[in-house]
C-alpha cells in the first residue's frame, strides 16, 4: 500500500478515536470512510473469508433495528420518535470494521503514539489553566468536551489505557526504541494529569466508577513485572493516591458527601421497607437529596415505569410518547443518565440479550487472540479494563448516548472483530497481506 494512503489510514483512525479527546461528530465521517474504504477492498479479494456467527448476530441485530425504526416510523409519521436510536443499528458495522482494522494493522503501533502525544499535549494545557480553579475547589471541563462529566470519563478511559501502553513497552522486548522512549517519558505525565483533571471535573459517578476500577487495574498490572516488585509499586501507587485524597478530603466531602449521605439513607430505608418504588419516592421528595441526585431518581424512576409496560421488547424508536405519560412529566431530560435503562427502554431484555450476546463474543475473541499470541495482553487488558471503567459511568450517565461512547463501541469492536478474522487465519486478517493484494488489483 502506499505511504500516502497508509498515512491517510492513520488519520482516519485517530479522528475515529478523537471524541476521547475533542467532543464532535467528526468520528462518524472518518468511521464511515474506512467502512467505504474496506467495503472497497474486501470486494475486491477474491479470497473473502466467510462470515461466523457473531458477524451474522451483529449484522442481524443491525438490520433489525433498522427496520423496526422504519416500521415505527412510516406507522406513526407525526409523532415523537425517540432521540439517538439509531446509534444501537451500529452493531451492522463491526465486522467490515473490523476489514479496516486489519488494513492498517501494521501502522497501528504509531497511530497510538500519535494518539498519546496528543493526549499529553492537551491534558498539559488542560491541566496549566485549570490548576488554579482546581485547587480553589471549583469544577474545571478537561479536554475540549462539553462538560466536566464527559471529561472525567475521558481522562478515566485515557488513563486506563495509558497504563497498559507504558506496562507494554516495560515488558516487551520487540517493540521499536522510539516509541518505547516515548513512553517512559510520556505516560507517568499523562496518568498524573490525567488525576488531577478527573479530581478537578468533580464527576461523582466517575469518581466511584475509577476507584472501583482501579483495584483491577492493580491486579492486572501485577501480571507485568515480578511479584515483590509489583507490589512495591502497586503500595506506593496506592499510598500516593491515599495522601492526595487526604490532602483535599474537605473539598471531595462537599462535592459527594450529601450525594453519599442521601444514597446511604436510601439503602436505610429499603432495608426497612423492602420496597424500592416507595423508597425513590420518600428520596425524591426529601429535601435534603442533593438536586442532580434527585433529578436522577426521577428519571430513572420513569425510565422503569416505561420499561415495566413493555419489558420483553421495548418500545423502539416510540418510547418518547410514553414517555410524556410517566409519573414524573416536569424532569427535562430525555437523557436518561443511566446507559443500561436507556437500552431496556428501547429493546427491553431482549435487545439487552443480544447485545450482551456481541459483547461476550467480541470479548471472548480478544481472549482467545490474546491466548494464542496474536495480541498483546496489554490490548488485551486495555480492551476489558476500559470496557469495564466505561459500564460503571454508565449506572450514573447515558455515556454509551454520547459522542465517545459511540467511538468507544465502534473501535472496540473493530478490534474484536479483527481478532475473530485472525484466529480463522485468514489472508485478509493480515494487514500486511491484505495490503499486498490491494496493490496486486490497483
Amino acid at each position: 500500500m502506499p505511504r500516502s494512503l497508509k498515512t491517510f489510514g492513520c488519520l482516519l483512525w485517530l479522528v475515529g478515536i478523537s471524541p476521547v479527546l475533542i467532543e464532535s461528530d467528526a468520528y462518524r465521517y472518518a468511521s464511515f470512510i474506512l467502512i467505504v474504504i474496506a467495503l472497497i477492498y474486501y470486494v475486491k479479494e477474491r479470497d473473502r473469508p466467510s462470515s461466523n456467527w457473531l458477524a451474522w448476530l451483529c449484522m442481524g441485530w443491525g438490520l433489525y433495528v433498522i427496520l423496526r425504526f422504519a416500521f415505527i416510523y412510516l406507522k406513526t409519521p407525526h409523532h415523537d420518535l425517540g432521540a439517538s436510536d439509531w446509534l444501537y443499528a451500529f452493531p451492522l458495522f463491526f465486522p467490515i470494521l473490523g476489514v479496516a482494522f486489519a488494513l492498517y494493522e501494521t501502522e497501528m503501533e504509531k497511530t497510538i503514539a500519535a494518539f498519546f502525544l496528543i493526549a499529553l499535549c492537551m491534558l498539559v494545557v488542560t491541566v496549566a489553566i485549570g490548576m488554579p480553579r482546581i485547587l480553589s475547589g471549583e469544577a474545571v471541563v478537561p479536554l475540549i468536551m462539553h462538560n466536566q462529566i464527559h471529561g472525567a470519563v475521558a481522562c478515566g478511559l485515557i488513563f486506563v489505557a495509558t497504563t497498559f501502553w507504558l506496562l507494554h513497552y516495560l515488558t516487551s522486548s520487540t517493540s521499536k526504541r522510539t516509541f518505547a522512549r516515548f513512553a517512559y517519558i510520556a505516560a507517568p505525565i499523562i496518568m498524573v494529569f490525567c488525576m488531577i483533571a478527573i479530581y478537578g471535573a468533580k464527576s461523582k459517578g466517575v469518581w466511584l466508577a475509577l476507584g472501583i476500577t482501579l483495584p483491577l487495574l492493580a491486579i492486572a498490572a501485577l501480571r507485568y513485572v515480578k511479584v515483590r516488585a509489583g507490589v512495591v509499586m502497586v503500595g506506593c501507587a496506592a499510598a500516593l493516591l491515599v495522601v492526595s485524597v487526604y490532602t483535599v478530603r474537605h473539598n471531595i466531602d462537599q462535592t459527594a458527601g450529601p450525594t453519599t449521605q442521601a444514597a446511604f439513607s436510601m439503602i436505610s430505608d429499603f432495608a426497612r421497607s423492602r420496597d424500592i418504588s416507595e423508597t425513590m419516592t420518600q428520596a425524591i421528595q426529601s429535601p435534603w437529596t442533593p438536586a442532580s441526585m434527585d433529578q436522577r431518581l426521577q428519571l430513572w424512576s420513569n425510565s422503569w415505569e416505561v420499561f415495566s409496560a413493555a419489558p420483553v421488547f421495548g418500545w423502539g424508536n416510540q418510547w418518547l410518547e410514553r414517555w410524556h405519560q410517566a409519573r414524573y412529566t416536569s424532569v427535562s431530560y430525555t437523557l436518561l443518565h443511566n446507559g443500561y435503562l436507556e437500552i431496556l427502554v428501547r429493546f427491553g431484555m431482549f435487545g439487552a440479550l443480544v447485545m450482551s450476546a456481541i459483547l461476550v463474543g467480541l470479548g471472548r475473541s480478544v481472549w482467545r487472540a490474546c491466548r494464542q499470541g496474536i495480541v498483546p495482553p496489554a490490548a488485551m487488558h486495555t480492551y476489558f479494563v476500559c470496557i469495564f471503567f466505561f459500564s460503571l459511568t454508565l449506572l450514573s450517565n447515558s455515556n454509551n448516548r454520547l459522542a465517545i461512547g459511540e467511538s468507544l463501541s465502534l473501535i472496540t469492536s473493530a478490534f474484536g472483530c479483527w481478532c475473530t478474522l485472525r484466529l480463522r487465519e485468514h489472508p485478509i486478517a493480515r494487514g500486511d497481506e491484505l495490503s499486498a493484494s490491494v496493490t496486486r488489483h490497483q
